[in-house]
């Protein structure tokens, strides 16, 4: 994203297949293999705070220089994470967080004319709270991921 007199900004985004929430993100200056391992580890955190070791979880990324590096794929090993990568140029392999970063775009980023990364960052922090706590989203029956969430957990209970 552009970010006025401070250039570009990228986000990394870790998007939860189940409930469509965005449980990881890293919006920084650079596009490196560091700022996407941030993003990683805030929704592994957030997700399961007491570790995934055995959990079985499987992390689909595209095919970016960063999901593709020795420090990514070790990472990925060492917390028994399977990582699947989607083909070249197939876009449809990772709908759901494309789904996310179109509607991010549409709904913030294109109305916008960040003047500065501090403004955009705020922006696009903003959004993504908005995002899992009240969009709704018609894969989850016209719930935001949290309402979505909490109303399976009710049913589960019941």
């Amino acid at each position: 994203m552009w970010c006025g007199k401070d250039g570009w900004g990228y986000l990394f985004a870790v998007i939860d297949a189940y409930d469509r929430e965005i449980v990881g993100y890293s919006f920084s200056r650079f596009c490196r293999t560091e700022d996407l391992l941030k993003a990683v580890d805030m929704a592994l955190n957030y997700r399961f705070p007491n570790g995934v070791q055995g959990a079985g979880l499987t992390l689909r990324t595209d095919n970016g220089c960063q999901m593709t590096s020795r420090r990514f794929i070790e990472a990925m090993k060492a917390c028994q994470i399977n990582h699947e990568r989607t083909g070249y140029n197939n876009p449809d392999a990772d709908a759901y967080i494309e789904r996310f970063f179109r509607s991010l775009k549409e709904e913030e980023v294109w109305l916008q004319e960040y003047s500065s990364f501090a403004e955009a960052k705020a922006a696009i922090e903003s959004y993504i709270h908005f995002y899992n706590t009240d969009r709704p989203h018609s894969a989850l029956g016209y719930r935001s991921p949290l309402e979505f969430r909490n109303w399976k957990m009710q049913q589960n209970a019941a």
